[in-house]
C-alpha cells in the first residue's frame, strides 16, 4: 500500500468572483494522480472544470476522441449529426458542458480543433461522454467502448475476514485501450453538488468526462459500466448516455424514491430511458442493504434483467462477478476473464480485502487502465492507474479514506450555531497562519494539526483562555505544501459534551 501524498498544483477558484470566501474548485495530486474537486452549481462546476483543465481537454479531443474513438474528422462530423438526431440529456448536462466550454475560453485556451478544423461547442463534450453509446450506432464505432471486470463480495463470503466480518468489498478493472493519451489524462473528480436532493460522489475516468463510468457516492453505493458481448444496431430514438444515467442514480440522494440509497437507484436510472447499445451495469453498496449488489444487463433490443447471487453457481457464494458477457439476459458465452475468476472462487469463495483484489487480478489484461477497490462500510478506497507499458492491476494501489476526500471540498464548512467558531487567516498560507478560536463560553482546549493521512504535524495542549476568543500562530515555513486539518478539542462547559471542531488549512508556497 502506498502512502498518499497530496500537493496543490493550482490555485483555488471561487465561482464568479474571486472575493467569494467559499472555494468552489481546486486541483490536487494524490500519489501523482490528478484530482479535481468541484463544489458549485452545474454550470459552475463545468466552468471550473474547463478553466482548470482546458488545455488537456482540447488535447484529448484532438489526440483521442476525434481521431481514435470516432476515427477522424469525417466520422466525427457524422457523430455530431447522429447525436442531434438520436440523443437526449437532462438540462443539467447541457449546463455542465456549456460551462466547460466557457471555462476553457475564459482561461485563454482556444476552442479551435486543428483535427476538426472547427471550434468545439458544448455538444462536443456530450458526444465525448457518449462514446460507449455510439458503439451500436455504426459499425465503425463498434469497438470504441470500454471493457472491464468487477467483483463484489459480502456476507458469508467475507464473514471470516477479520477486517470485514461480513461487510462488502468491491473491486473493478477498467479495461479500455492502452492509448497513451488516455493513460496520461486519467482523473479523479470529487463532485459536491448544490441541489438539496443530491449527494457528493467521486468519479474515476479521463479528462473531459463527467459521467459515472466508475463512481462511488457518500452513501457507499458504487457503480461500474461494462460493455456486453451482444451489439445490435440501434433502433428508435431518445437515447440517454449510459454514464450520465448512472450518474443520475448515484448523485441523487434517492433516485427511485424508495426511501433508501442502494444499487437499485442506479439500475432504475439506467432503465428510465432507452439505451442505444448493450451494457452491463454492476452496482454495489454496504452489506446492510437487503441486496448489497446487483448487475443490470440491458440491451437496445432484448430489454433488460437484473442478475443477483440468486443466479450464481452454488459455489460462488456471496460473490457477484461481471465481465463483458450477458449471463442471464442471453445464454452465457465463454469469457476467459470470467472463467479465471470463477476458477478462483471454486477453489475458495471466502474473500478478504486482499483476496478480493487478488482474484480480480486474475482477470487483468494489458489494456487495464484503472483498478479500483472500495470498502463501503469502512469508507476505504484503493486505486491504481496504468502507466505507459504497465497495466493498472500490476501497480501497487494507493489507499485513502473516502471521508477525507470529501473533506477536501471547501475550506470553510458552515455549521449551525457551533460551540466554537474557528477561523484561519491567511488560508491558503505560505510561512505563517493564525488560528482563531471563538467560544460561546471560555473553556480550556487543545489544538491538533494533522496532514491528509491523519499524521500529527503540530499540537498545542492545555490552552486556557481567559476570554471567549484566543489566537494561535502556526509557522509553516518548514511545512510541505498540502492539505492539513486543524482540530480543536474541548468539553462544552454548558452541555458537558466533548466536542471536536475541524477546519481545513492549505499550505501553498
Amino acid at each position: 500500500m502506498k502512502k498518499i501524498v497530496i500537493l496543490i498544483i493550482a490555485g483555488f477558484l471561487s465561482l464568479n468572483t474571486f472575493s467569494n470566501p467559499i472555494v468552489s474548485a481546486d486541483t490536487l495530486r494524490i500519489d501523482g494522480k490528478l484530482v479535481l474537486w468541484l463544489r458549485a452549481d452545474n454550470y459552475g462546476n463545468g466552468w471550473n472544470y474547463g478553466y482548470f483543465l482546458g488545455n488537456r481537454i482540447m488535447s484529448l479531443f484532438d489526440n483521442y476522441v476525434i481521431t481514435t474513438a470516432f476515427g477522424g474528422a469525417t466520422n466525427y462530423n457524422m457523430a455530431r449529426q447522429v447525436y442531434d438526431q438520436y440523443f437526449i440529456v437532462d438540462e443539467k448536462y447541457n449546463q455542465i458542458a456549456q460551462g466547460i466550454i466557457d471555462g476553457i475560453e475564459q482561461s485563454g485556451v482556444s476552442l479551435y480543433s486543428q483535427v476538426l478544423n472547427d471550434n468545439l461547442g458544448f455538444k462536443d463534450l456530450l458526444i465525448a461522454n457518449s462514446i460507449p453509446d455510439f458503439t451500436a450506432m455504426d459499425e465503425k464505432w463498434k469497438n470504441s467502448g470500454p471493457g472491464c471486470s468487477n467483483l463484489t463480495s459480502w456476507g458469508e463470503a467475507t464473514a471470516n475476514a477479520p477486517e470485514l466480518s461480513g461487510e462488502t468489498v468491491i473491486s473493478r478493472n477498467l479495461d479500455w485501450t492502452n492509448n497513451p493519451n488516455l493513460i496520461k489524462n486519467a482523473i479523479i473528480i470529487i463532485w459536491a453538488p448544490t441541489a438539496p436532493d443530491e449527494q457528493r460522489w467521486i468519479s474515476f475516468g479521463f479528462i473531459g468526462l463527467f459521467g459515472a463510468l466508475s463512481g462511488i457516492n457518500e452513501s457507499g453505493v458504487a457503480t461500474f459500466q461494462n460493455m456486453s458481448n451482444y451489439v445490435n444496431s440501434a433502433t428508435g430514438t431518445g437515447f440517454y448516455p449510459v454514464n450520465l444515467a448512472q450518474r443520475n442514480g448515484l448523485e441523487k440522494a434517492d433516485y427511485n424514491l424508495d426511501g433508501i440509497c442502494s444499487p437499485r437507484d442506479v439500475s432504475d436510472a439506467v432503465r428510465a430511458h432507452p439505451v442505444s447499445s448493450s451494457f452491463i451495469i454492476h452496482s454495489g453498496g454496504p452489506s446492510s442493504l437487503e441486496i448489497p449488489a446487483e448487475i443490470l444487463e440491458i440491451h437496445n433490443t432484448f430489454g433488460d434483467t437484473i442478475r443477483t447471487t440468486v443466479n450464481n453457481p452454488d459455489y460462488f457464494g456471496d460473490n457477484l462477478v461481471a465481465t463483458n458477457h450477458f449471463r442471464l439476459l442471453k445464454p452465457p458465452a465463454y469469457c476467459v476473464r470470467y472463467q479465471r475468476i470463477s476458477d478462483s472462487l471454486e477453489t475458495s469463495n471466502q474473500l478478504s480485502v486482499l483476496r478480493n483484489w487478488s482474484v480480480l487480478k486474475t482477470a487483468g489484461v494489458s489494456i487495464n487502465l484503472q483498478t479500483i477497490q472500495f470498502v463501503p462500510n469502512k469508507n476505504i478506497l484503493r486505486f491504481s492507474f496504468a502507466e505507459i507499458g504497465t497495466p493498472a492491476y500490476q501497480i501497487e494501489p494507493t489507499e485513502v479514506w473516502v471521508d477525507t476526500l470529501f473533506a477536501l471540498v471547501g475550506i470553510n464548512e458552515v455549521k449551525k450555531d457551533p460551540a466554537v467558531e474557528i477561523t484561519v487567516s491567511p488560508n491558503p498560507c505560505k510561512n505563517l497562519t493564525t488560528i482563531t478560536a471563538k467560544f460561546e463560553t471560555p473553556t480550556g482546549f487543545s489544538c491538533r494539526i494533522t496532514d491528509i493521512t491523519g499524521k500529527l504535524v503540530e499540537q498545542f495542549k492545555n490552552i486556557n483562555p481567559g476570554e471567549k476568543q484566543v489566537s494561535i500562530g502556526w509557522g509553516t515555513t518548514d511545512i510541505p505544501n498540502g492539505v492539513y486539518f486543524c482540530t480543536i478539542n474541548f468539553v462544552d462547559p454548558v452541555s458537558g459534551r466533548p466536542i471536536a471542531e475541524t477546519q481545513k488549512i492549505i499550505v501553498s508556497k
